[in-house]
């Protein structure tokens, strides 16, 4: 009798061998993150004395309030729903099926505070809160907003594969820094600037 009872609270401490829980390399994503701090760290420095030249102050004080007012509205559309997925996600390492659902679980109740954000933000800006020299500007920098919407970096997280996030990631800001050197080139490029760090 005691021995059925050990064997069957050891078979319940067991994992179900349908799920198995593969356990990515904490070293490999600590380096795979490493790498990817440095490459913004670095870039940066490179880039922002050129931009800073070609818009000026006036160009990059634009900018820079712009993208500050722009940050509200892409917290409001986000909702913590990014710490959330990746939590949520995470319970179901190794189970496909449930992670596809809840993934596309997530994006449906992500897409409703990205549109309502989106109607207020198009609103104040055909209302004028942000002023007419802000108007093109703001318009542009919209694509954050959406962007929202689209971001899967959640998954990837949850599943520990920083290696494919970091990767796209450099790939991607990449090409946005080279854009930036080869279409940026006067004050009258802030759209430009504003559209390329959107992308």
């Amino acid at each position: 009798m005691g021995e059925k009872i050990v064997e069957n609270s050891l078979a319940l401490r067991e994992p179900p061998k349908s799920f198995p829980h593969k356990k990515k390399s904490l070293g490999k994503n600590y380096i795979y993150n490493l790498i990817y701090q440095l490459f913004l760290l670095i870039v940066p420095i490179i880039v922002t004395p050129y931009v800073a030249r070609v818009l000026g102050d006036e160009g990059s004080g634009k900018y820079s309030f712009s993208f500050s007012l722009l940050t509200y509205f892409t917290l409001f559309a986000n909702l913590g729903f990014s710490t959330y997925a990746q939590r949520e996600i995470a319970k179901y390492q190794g189970d496909k099926e449930k992670q596809s659902k809840l993934f596309w679980e997530i994006l449906v109740s992500r897409f409703i505070p990205t549109l309502i954000t989106l109607l207020i933000y198009f609103i104040l800006i055909g209302l004028g809160v942000f002023g007419e020299n802000y108007t093109t500007l703001m318009l542009i920098l919209a694509i954050n907003i959406v962007a929202v919407f689209f971001d899967i970096a959640f998954f990837f997280q949850a599943n520990e594969e920083f290696g494919k996030m970091v990767i796209n990631n450099i790939i991607i800001k990449a090409f946005s820094f080279i854009a930036i050197f080869i279409f940026v080139k006067t004050q009258e490029d802030l759209w430009k600037y504003a559209l390329i760090q959107s992308i």
